[in-house]
């Protein structure tokens, strides 16, 4: 703060001490009823949209999707903005950095703007900064809310071989729709596609124990298959794309 900055504080600050009101009992009074309206509202709001408490978590059941709860929704849709399919676009991203450097910055808001002004209309960064915030998050907390649990039944695959389809109905009765999309059925996120993830080679007969044991960040490891079974989801994943359509 400059020295005319202060001088201007000073000036405005004795003007709004000569015209103000005392802090007891104006302050006091208005701190109470606005503290009340928030509780009323709150009440309100709990009363006209109730929280159901759903069905109790069936540990052994294999199509259960897992959902953040509201206030975590948004950081559920990062996860599928970053899904981790190259190296510039990481889960970590999601999950680590993203959140930090959001919060870093919110720690050094009070050190980065020390103007003394606290008017809204004369702090345009700040008023557009937190416009933005508010609005990220109120949108992809709704992208969130709205995306899509229906886990499919059945998948159409042409030219699949006999292990193919043992490794497709695996695939569907292992819950991993509720992850990934396979030719537009399942759930778009936090997963990626994999219409066509044999054309990258990822997945092969050969390397796929090794891949459902150790699978990249943010994918759950799937350990208690057989060595057919294995061998049948990599049947399936190498062929997506390219002999499967």
């Amino acid at each position: 703060m400059n020295r005319g900055q202060q001088e201007y504080y000073k000036r405005d600050y004795a003007q709004a001490k000569a015209e103000g009101k005392p802090f007891f009992p104006y302050a006091i009074y208005k701190d109470h009823v606005v503290a009340l309206l928030a509780v009323v509202g709150v009440i309100a709001m709990a009363i006209w949209q109730r929280v159901e408490v759903g069905e109790p978590v069936n540990p052994a059941t294999t199509d259960f999707i897992p959902r953040p709860e509201w206030y975590f929704l948004f950081l559920f849709e990062l996860l599928k903005i970053f899904e981790g399919q190259n190296v510039f676009m990481p889960v970590i991203m999601a999950t680590f950095i993203v959140p930090n450097i959001l919060m870093v910055l919110l720690i050094a808001l009070p050190f980065i703007d020390r103007g003394p002004e606290r008017r809204i209309h004369k702090r345009p960064i700040a008023m557009v900064t937190a416009v933005l915030v508010v609005f990220s998050l109120a949108y992809l907390t709704t992208l969130g809310a709205e995306t899509s649990t229906e886990v499919p039944s059945a998948v159409e695959l042409t030219n699949l071989t006999p292990e193919a389809e043992a490794g497709l109905e695996l695939y569907l009765s292992s819950g991993c729709a509720s992850c990934h999309m396979l030719k537009g059925q399942g759930a778009a996120g936090p997963g990626p596609d994999l219409t066509n993830v044999g054309s990258r080679g990822v997945v092969t007969p050969e390397n796929s124990k090794e891949f459902f044991n150790n699978p990249p960040a943010g994918m759950i490891a799937f350990s208690n298959f057989t060595d057919e079974q294995y061998q049948q989801l990599g049947e399936l994943m190498g062929g997506l794309g390219t002999e499967f359509q």
